[in-house]
């Protein structure tokens, strides 16, 4: 190092600098090219991990039997655990909650779906948004379970996949809180967005038994 700094110190300060700054420059290169194989690295042992976690919930899914449902919720767990800064955590936390969903474990499934939410404003968060309505519903506050609705609905239209199943939902939880003019207005304009839904038929019941026509 001492020989360094006299061959530097014998140059002209121009040239001295030259050679600082291309030394700086290929330090940060050296720098560069270390973070970035550690984080493809990290990025590639997330996906293998996903992968399994993924393939143990399709499986609960699939088979819901209570230690099936445990042990692909361990699973996601020790993942979220150890590549909690993944961008496949949004994805894990929504499988979380539909197991904690599942096995009725209200409380842990509205923080995995509020947590899928926060990292994703597209369909994965309006996924989680109906799943932490469901969950508000099953622990019997129809209320939180509207405003939820209602913010999974904002800006959405007909077109949206969906658009049918939250404004049914949102129907649902006003006839719970005995809203019945919000709820029939809510089923009429389901029958107008969506005529062609297969769940037209069943709208029209919950008219009827509301005592209104569509």
């Amino acid at each position: 190092m001492r020989a360094v700094r006299e061959a530097l110190a014998g140059l002209p300060p121009l040239a001295r600098w030259g050679v600082l700054g291309l030394g700086g420059l290929i330090l940060a290169l050296l720098v560069g090219a270390g973070v970035w194989t550690v984080l493809e690295r990290r990025d590639a042992a997330a996906r293998l991990a996903f992968a399994d976690a993924a393939s143990t919930y399709r499986q609960a899914i699939a088979e819901p039997g209570e230690a099936q449902v445990a042990a692909a919720a361990d699973v996601l767990t020790r993942f979220l655990k150890d590549h909690s800064r993944s961008a496949l955590a949004g994805q894990a936390w929504y499988f979380l909650g539909n197991l904690e969903y599942q096995r009725r474990a209200y409380d842990q499934a509205l923080k995995a779906f509020e947590e899928a939410a926060r990292r994703d404003g597209g369909s994965l968060g309006a996924l989680s948004r109906l799943g932490a309505g469901y969950a508000w519903e099953a622990k019997g506050d129809p209320a939180r379970a509207l405003e939820t609705y209602r913010q999974a609905l904002t800006g959405r239209g007909p077109n949206d996949f969906l658009y049918a199943e939250l404004l049914l939902s949102a129907a649902r939880a006003h006839e719970l809180l005995n809203q019945r003019p919000a709820a029939i207005d809510a089923y009429r304009r389901f029958l107008k967005d969506v005529p062609n839904s297969p769940r037209a038929g069943e709208v029209r019941s919950r008219l009827a038994s509301l005592g209104a026509g569509a």
